[in-house]
């Protein structure tokens, strides 16, 4: 099992504006709300904790079968969780107009960037690690809420404060998934 903690997260703003547009369902941002949104990344980016737990298990020894988009010759799977803490949530809920209207939207804006880079985070670990043994990691496969319990069983998610209440992880802001280990295919010397 590995456990990471506190790695740096760069706020990717055009990425988070994006985001905001769908949100507000406009084509494009006032200049207020641009610059809301950059006041915005620079004052909650504090309050990101960013934490992961993985562990790598080969497929005789999987705790839990959960078989979807298996690709069809894989030999392991990492299963991890990932969390940007709770912290951002708590703030926001302090004062919830800090930076106008849309104030809501932007955290959940932030949130999502902020989990997205994390994951990304995750991934490239785990493929350096499946390289180092001749293989590829598939994309990400989300656990359905109804195995967090079961996961939580074969990885201490607890270990980076993350547990499961009513069917959902806590904090609000966490993900649980999988990814396959594929064999690299060969090149053939010609």
């Amino acid at each position: 099992m590995r456990k990471i903690k506190n790695f740096r997260i760069n706020l990717r703003i055009k990425e988070i504006l994006g985001i905001i547009k769908k949100l507000v369902n406009v084509v494009e941002l006032s200049i207020e709300v641009e610059e809301a949104v950059r006041r915005c990344c620079r004052f909650y980016s504090r309050f990101l904790v960013p934490s992961a737990v993985y562990e790598t298990f080969s497929k005789e020894m999987l705790p839990f079968v959960f078989e979807k988009d298996v690709p069809s010759k894989w030999i392991a799977e990492s299963v991890f969780f990932v969390t940007i803490g709770g912290d951002l949530y708590e703030e926001y809920k302090k004062d919830e107009g800090t930076f106008g209207e849309h104030t809501g939207k932007i955290i959940s804006a932030v949130a999502v960037d902020a989990l997205e880079q994390s994951k990304n985070f995750i991934r490239r670990l785990i493929s350096s690690e499946a390289q180092e043994e001749n293989c590829e990691i598939s994309r990400n496969v989300d656990i359905p809420p109804l195995l967090y319990e079961t996961t939580t069983g074969c990885i201490p998610a607890d270990k980076i404060g993350i547990s499961v209440e009513d069917g959902k992880l806590n904090p609000r802001y966490s993900e649980c998934g999988l990814f396959y280990w594929i064999p690299s295919k060969k090149k053939t010397k010609k």
